[in-house]
Parts: structure tokens; sequence; C-alpha cells
């Protein structure tokens, strides 16, 4: 028996003694290198229950005994380093001799027992022995004769560490040993056990491609081959090289609900920054490239599997009427919600598929109201509900939420509403028949309260359809004025000629930048038929004196504008507006006791064609353009209570009875235009 000293620094043998699957598999790898076609791994477990020894017995040709004293005392020293093959022909995975101290990641002592042929002395065993508490010290045996033994190593690891001890009882093991070394089974024919389970890659596969890199600048062929599996394991993508010798193994950081996989990419040029894969995503160039690249190819390939699934799915499910989307979507928004439904509702089938259709129509209807309106719910759905492991329900979670569809779809269908109400009101201002019957008070006035994002849309609506005395307590109590007390507030406010003001809207809006700056707008609407002559101007601007008059409004830093809403300009007025270098709407402005004072006089087609242009760019990227009929739909649904109705019957005289009043003519007329059904 002979002790050989490593010459080196201890601090530095420490860092070799790695985690326990990388030391399971490092021991693996030798036997694998020693052409082993036969690798056991076991648990022995002492009289408490609990893990004692772990035991990696291989046939390969064992280690060399002529060369173990310097295999085994000096860092750096491996015969793999003065061939590329092993004698069987293997590509050989390592040649840093640093393999050895790997194993003391799981336990603090190891023995290597090894049968071989020496030149001089024919097969015999000898033993090999380190200890975590001298990282610098290797025991070696005398050497026995062996005739007729089996070669191989025998490996056993004990006085297990608490980490090593929890990993190898852990349910990861196999997995780990499957798919870090699939492509050696497949190669080489190994037979690779884990207590007792023989790991059969052609059985637990589902599918295994090759897929070519193409990357400018580098001429070595660069390989990605992906084993898809049957059963849910971890994903693994595997830095490899060109034999599929892995060096380093990181997560794939790519979406693909419902696969389970294991990326290889083989590249020689891996080898000889071997210490540098560690850095991933930051490793130097070409390195990065090619990760990148690999990681774009797996993209690629599911997303081209699950156009194929999805479609036979989807195809499938829409023959029996079990999916939910009847008709084609509209806009990008429903687009993108039904794309997003898609993936999630593929991903679930294997659980969805299972069911009867009555339970498959109500999961899928489930899934469709979840990720059209609450996608935070999916979760919960396609675990509780579908049963779903969580690692699958947080992955397809993760995914909506990446796309912050919630927020796509409360913004895309707000803006769908907001250009249908667009369209539709545009169909009461042009046609020369509706704009008479639409009164502004009842009906037009009513509808807009619930849509002032018409006028500007940063301002909320502060009074309705109510004095001025109202507007008055709104505007202080927006200031946060407490100098006026409860008598001020309650008096009405009067115009000039003692006349108590209603204001059919005001709405207000405070400057960020500026806490204590409010803005006002006072509009006063005129039916669409009404033009905006002499008489409605002095009105608007009488509701503006009112206000600048009046003490009780006076306030630091605040705009009051007065708007006055009609048909169209009389052109006996319009030389009023835009004077100097004022807006060419623009009737007044200026400044009075304390007050900042704008009348503007807006026509509806200006404020159609303002709220078009605000909106463009997203109409544009939704793709929506509405029709006149989707646009009577929206008026009908949101403000149904609030347009014209049928008051007067049609007359039950024969067919085209000219008898009709004129009156039944309007209410024919709007019952045309918004499809309100004719009374009997």
């Amino acid at each position: 028996m002979e002790n050989l000293d490593v010459v080196v620094e201890n601090a530095h043998l420490v860092t070799l003694a790695k985690t326990p699957k990388v030391a399971l598999a490092e021991l693996v790898w030798n036997a694998i290198d020693a052409d082993a076609t036969s690798i056991a791994l076991d648990i022995e477990y002492g009289a408490l229950g609990a893990p004692e020894r772990i035991t990696v017995n291989d046939d390969g040709a064992g280690i060399a005994p002529d060369d173990r004293k310097q295999t085994f005392g000096a860092l750096g020293h491996s015969w793999k380093r003065l061939t590329q093959q092993s004698p069987g022909g293997r590509s050989l995975h390592g040649e840093r001799g640093e393999g050895r101290w790997a194993a003391l990641g799981i336990g603090d002592s190891v023995r290597w027992t090894s049968v071989a042929d020496s030149t001089a002395d024919g097969r015999v065993r000898f033993s090999i022995s380190a200890n975590k508490a001298e990282l610098k010290r290797f025991t070696v045996s005398d050497l026995t004769a062996a005739p007729g033994a089996r070669t191989g190593v025998a490996v056993e690891i004990t006085s297990l560490s608490q980490r090593g001890a929890s990993y190898v009882e852990s349910d990861v093991v196999a997995e780990d040993l499957l798919t870090t070394f699939a492509l050696q089974i497949e190669q080489y024919g190994l037979d690779l056990s884990w207590r007792g389970q023989h790991l059969n890659v052609e059985a637990l596969k589902k599918d295994q491609v090759d897929i070519p890199i193409l990357i400018e600048g580098i001429d070595d062929p660069i390989v990605l081959t992906v084993i898809e599996w049957k059963s849910p394991v971890q994903r693994h993508l595997y830095l490899c090289d060109q034999a599929g010798n892995s060096l380093h193994d990181m997560k794939p950081g790519i979406q693909a609900p419902g696969y389970h996989f294991t990326g290889y990419v083989k590249w020689g040029g891996f080898v000889a920054d071997s210490s540098l894969l560690t850095l991933e995503d930051g490793a130097p160039e070409p390195i990065k490239s090619v990760i990148e690249a690999a990681r774009d190819a797996l993209r690629k390939h599911f997303s081209a599997k699950e156009e194929e699934r999805s479609a036979r799915l989807i195809k499938r499910w829409r023959d029996e009427d079990s999916y939910p989307f009847r008709e084609p979507p509209k806009n990008k928004v429903e687009e993108a919600a039904r794309g997003i439904f898609d993936i999630v509702a593929v991903a679930a089938a294997p659980v969805v598929e299972k069911t009867d259709f009555s339970s498959r129509k109500l999961s899928l209807e489930l899934l469709k109201n979840a990720v059209e309106t609450s996608p935070s719910n999916v979760r919960h759905i396609l675990e509780e509900v579908l049963n779903l492991t969580p690692e699958q329900a947080d992955e397809l979670s993760d995914l909506i939420k990446k796309t912050s569809l919630g927020a796509l779809l409360r913004v895309g269908n707000q803006v769908v509403g907001r250009l249908e109400f667009l369209t539709g009101l545009e169909e009461i201002i042009n046609d020369r028949e509706l704009k008479k019957l639409v009164t502004e008070r009842r009906q037009l006035h009513r509808i807009l309260a619930q849509e002032t994002w018409v006028f500007r849309e940063e301002y909320a609506l502060t009074v309705d359809d109510n004095t001025l005395r109202t507007a008055l307590r709104a505007h202080t109590q927006l200031l946060g004025r407490d100098d006026l007390a409860p008598s001020d507030l309650d008096a009405p406010v009067t115009d000039g000629d003692g006349r108590v003001v209603v204001v059919d809207m005001m709405l207000s809006r405070v400057i960020e930048q500026s806490r204590n700056h409010r803005e006002h707008i006072v509009i006063e609407l005129k039916r669409p038929s009404v033009s905006i002559g002499k008489e409605q101007l002095d009105q608007i601007e009488n509701y503006a004196q009112t206000v600048a008059a009046d003490t009780r409004f006076a306030a630091v830093n605040t705009t009051w504008e007065f708007w006055i809403v009609g048909d169209e300009i009389d052109s006996r007025i319009k030389h009023k507006f835009g004077q100097g270098n004022l807006a060419d709407d623009v009737y007044q402005d200026y400044i009075e006791a304390g007050h900042h004072v704008i009348i503007r006089a807006v026509t509806w087609a200006r404020i159609i064609q303002d709220a078009r242009h605000r909106m463009k760019f997203i109409k544009d990227a939704l793709g929506y353009d509405p029709s006149s009929e989707a646009s009577m739909e929206y008026l009908r649904a949101r403000h149904g209570k609030l347009l014209p109705t049928v008051l007067m019957p049609v007359a039950t005289g024969a067919p085209g009875n000219a008898e009709q009043t004129e009156a039944d003519a309007d209410s024919a007329i709007l019952a045309d235009a918004f499809r309100v059904p004719m009374p009997e």
C-alpha cells in the first residue's frame, strides 16, 4: 500500500468536489470512456434506513494498473490526453484528470476497486481510496492477481453528505441520468441503470430530430439534437462536443408548453473553452452566438410542431362543436386572444382529451372566458380544474402574463368600442333625417355623458346637466377651498339678467406637473340639426361671463373653456374666430378676475375628426375599421335606453298605404337605422 500526494493548493482541490448530480455523472463518464457496456448505480441503506453507501459498477477496461501512480499522483495527468478515442473507438469525455475528485461531492470517502490487465502481471485487482479530509492524498493498494475476474471498476462512496444523501433519494436522479446520457445510451448500446431501473431511451422517447445550425463565420458543423419524451422531464440544453459528450447543461430558456424535451448542441468549438460554458448567456463569442442560435432553432422547431398539432386538435374540436369560437376574429385584438387561447388549450389537450364531449366543451369554454376576461385566473383553472401539474400551469400562466394579454384585451376592446361609437355618432350627425330626431338633452346629451373621451381624453365628467351652482360646488371641492361658507355654496349662480344658468356638462382635470392647477371644460350641446349662430355664441359667452363675474369661482391656476357644440358654424359669425394668434375654433381667450377663459365653437364633425385622429395609431395597429352595422349594434347595446324609440304604430292599412303620418315616417327611419322592432 502506498500514499500518493498531489502537489497542488488545497483550495483548488475543494472546487473540484462537484455537486452530487455532476459527481454521479462524472463516474458514469469515466465508465463510458473505459468502454463499459453495463453501468449500474445503486444505494445501500444502513440499519436505521438512511442511505449509507453509493455504488457504481461497470464492466469496462478498468483503471490501467501500470499507470496508476502517475494517474492519481498528479493533477492534470490523464491517459486521455494522449489519445482522442478509447480502445473501443469511443470519443473521450475528459482529459484534465480532475474527475477523480468530483465523487467527493456526494460523500467524504471514495474507493475505486479496479480489475484490469497489467503488461507484466496479467489481470490484477487493486484499489485506490480518497478522503475529503485529505484532498491531496490518494492511497493505492498493492496489486493482487485476479485471473478469470471480469474487468471493470467498482466505486463505493460512503459517509454521505446531507446534500448527497438528499439528492440520491430524490426522484430526479433517474431523469438526470437519462437526459445526460441519452445520446451515449443509443450510440453505444449502453445498459445504464439506477437502483435496478434500466434507462431505456428508445422506450421513453417520443421523437428525435437533428437540426443543422448555420452561423456565419463558423465552419465547423453545429448540430442540435432534440429528444422529445413521452413523460414530463426537467428541460435541459446540453452543450456538448462534436460527439455529443456533455460539457455543460443549462436551461433552454424557451416557451414550449406541453412539450417534454432535452436539447443537445453538438459543436467541437465548445471543447477548447469549456471552462467558459458556465457563463452561458454571458459567454464570449462565438459561444454566445451558438447558444442563441440553438435557442432560436428550438423555438422554430416547437413552433412548427405546435402549429401542426394545434391545427389537428382545433379541427377535431370544431368538427365536434366543442371549440368555443364560432366566428373568425374581427380584429387583431380578437386574433391575439384567439392565438393565446389556442396555445393554452392545445397545451392542456392531454387532459382535456381524456374527458367526454360535455366536459371537454365546458373546459374549453372556461379557458376561453379566463383568457379573455381574467388571465390571472388561468392558472387556477389549469391546475385545479384540468389537473395540470403546478409546473405546467406556471409555464402557461407565465406565457399569458408575458403577453400582457389582459391589458391588451382591455385596451383593445375599449378602442374597438370607441371606433364603433364614433362611426355610429357620425351616422347620426350626417344623416339628414336622423339628426332631426335626436334631441340634445334627452338623448344625445345622456349618451355623451358616458362617452366623455370624445371631447378630451384626459378629462373626467364632473357635472352632468345641472346648474352652475352644482358646478361651483364641484369646482371648490376640486380646489380644496375652505374659505367659502355653506351659505355661499347654496346661493344660485345667475347671469346678468338674474336667470339661473344650466350647463350640459362640465369636464375637469388636474395638471399632474402642477398640483394646484385645475382645468374645466363647460360644454353646451346642440342637437345635430342646429347650427351655431349668433344666438348660440351669445349663450356660451354668457356662461363664460357669469363664471368670470362670480367671485366664488375665483382661484389661481384655473383655466375655464366654454364650448358650444353644433352642426356647423353660421357663415355670418365665422369671422369672429381665429383672430390674431388664436386657434381657428377659438372665439375669445382672455384673463379676467383671476380666470383664464377660453370660448370655443366646435362642430360635431370636428369633434369626431379629432377623436379619430387621437386613435388612428391604435386603429391601424388593430386593423379594425367598424362597419355602420357594427357601430349601430354598439350603440344599441351600450345606449339602447337612450336612443329614440318608436312612439307611434304604423298604420294598419294595406301595404303601401299612403296615410302614414310624418311622425310615423320619422319613427320608421329610426327603426331602420337602429333596428328597433316596429310595434305590431
